[in-house]
């Protein structure tokens, strides 16, 4: 008998749906947002932080066995907090998966989630932890995150990492469990993930339709992407995934009081952002709050580029080529596991004429040897979740 998947952590783009949850019922509207408003607009990104992470929940519930039921955590969390409990929840699953992200790492105290797991009555896999910077784990982490590491500990535990470093200190730990796997929003629709890489070669740099992701309002590098690597017809696009939120680009409303056209996904306010005067090519400027939108209006693109790991998966997903900017030691330690193309951020930054340079990168890669590491990758992550018996 499969077991019951209680599916929690971080959720896929479906969450935005939900209106209520009691008990193990959670309740979906049939409405869709449609945050056109400043207002609204910046509810939504509040509500997620960061767009590219639906990608996780949605690839997480792909992968799993249809018995998972995805659960939101605020509810796992108000009940616990609230005198409801968890009784109900512990009655209902057997196993709980949570996904999770860079979870290890200083600048966070996982205290709600110490809370909530201490209270489950069942085993629990982390999928997809990783890191943030290896200097974290050389210091002690915060407080909660130790207090979560030790509710783990004392509970039968799975552990898939991101990546090979997440799994050496997991196991420097004590942990029994542990297996690299990668993020699982990178085994969503591997066919069109494969197809993708094998169109790199064709790639003409600075010509068609280019979208670009990175950390505009925060620094240059992508306006200098941008400028280098896209074409001067005005088809090529910058998707906004947490900058107005985290780096401070600023969003201000259309004479009609809108900032975003929700039917194309496009920025329709006035935009400010640093360095907004060095731009030099017409960029226009997207927001998806919705994966199966983000995939449909990515697969016309000619390439992706940038500077977010879940910014580029979603174009591979969609059968478009990319080629990811390794900006940290989180994103290293996913492309570096997964083999997925990829290219080194200083080499870039100091590369005096970057579209030559990223020509003569793409020109030099080993396609097939690219397609088979991914693709031992992804064999080894069904496996894993079929030896836990969730897959």
């Amino acid at each position: 008998m499969s077991p019951r998947i209680l599916l929690t952590g971080i959720p896929g783009h479906y969450t935005r749906l939900i209106q209520r949850a009691e008990d193990s019922r959670v309740f979906y509207s049939e409405k869709q947002p449609q945050p056109e408003t400043k207002e609204a607009y910046m509810r939504e990104l509040k509500n997620i932080s960061n767009t590219g992470n639906y990608l996780i929940g949605e690839g997480a519930l792909r992968a799993l066995s249809p018995d998972a039921t995805h659960i939101p955590f605020w509810h796992l969390y108000n009940a616990v907090n609230n005198g409801t409990g968890l009784d109900s929840i512990n009655k209902q699953f057997d196993i709980c998966v949570f996904t999770c992200a860079n979870l290890l790492r200083k600048s966070l105290s996982a205290d709600a989630e110490a809370q909530v797991l201490a209270k489950l009555d069942m085993p629990v896999v982390m999928l997809g932890i990783g890191i943030q910077n290896r200097p974290d784990l050389e210091e002690s982490l915060p407080e909660g995150t130790q207090r979560l590491l030790q509710v783990l500990k004392e509970k039968e535990h799975y552990f898939l990492t991101r990546g090979d470093e997440t799994a050496a200190y997991l196991k420097d730990q004590g942990f029994s469990f542990v297996r690299p796997v990668g993020c699982p929003s990178m085994y969503f629709m591997p066919a069109n993930m494969r197809r993708a890489i094998r169109r790199l070669p064709d790639v003409k740099v600075g010509e068609g339709r280019t979208v670009f992701t990175g950390y505009m309002g925060a620094a240059l590098d992508t306006i200098g992407d941008m400028n280098a690597l896209s074409s001067d017809d005005g088809r090529s696009a910058y998707v906004i995934q947490d900058e107005p939120l985290h780096f401070d680009m600023q969003i201000e409303p259309d004479e009609e009081g809108r900032v975003y056209d929700s039917t194309s996904g496009e920025m329709i306010g006035d935009l400010a952002f640093k360095g907004q005067d060095e731009l030099k090519k017409n960029i226009k400027v997207h927001t998806f709050f919705d994966t199966n939108q983000w995939r449909a209006w990515t697969s016309s693109m000619d390439f992706s580029f940038g500077r977010r790991f879940h910014g580029n998966i979603i174009a591979l997903q969609s059968g478009v080529p990319s080629l990811i900017v390794a900006v940290d030691d989180r994103m290293r330690e996913m492309l570096n596991f997964s083999g997925l193309p990829k290219v080194e951020a200083e080499d870039l930054n100091s590369a005096n004429d970057r579209s030559a340079f990223i020509s003569d990168h793409l020109a030099q890669m080993n396609i097939p040897q690219v397609i088979e590491k991914y693709s031992d990758r992804e064999r080894s992550f069904r496996s894993v979740l079929t030896e836990i018996g969730i897959g």
